[in-house]
């Protein structure tokens, strides 16, 4: 189901080391439905922006200061 003026959210994977770009309202279904199914994942919120463009913006910076801090910069 979508929702008009919906929030994109950017989700990571440890285990994949991979990121999804899904909307809030697909994001809390598919969370319902592993909840109700009992089912585990690994992918968590790391960012939200109400355009594509914005969420690719916030992505950008997180991973210039995971570089950072893994750089021991920070």
């Amino acid at each position: 189901m979508e929702i008009k003026g919906d929030f994109l959210v950017l989700l990571h994977s440890k285990s994949q080391d991979g990121y999804l770009v899904d909307t809030m309202s697909g994001m809390v279904m598919k969370n319902m439905d592993a909840f109700t199914k009992e089912l585990s994942s690994d992918y968590y919120v790391i960012a939200m922006a109400d355009t594509a463009e914005g969420l690719e913006e916030k992505k950008q910076k997180l991973l210039k200061l995971r570089a950072l801090k893994n750089d021991g910069t920070l």
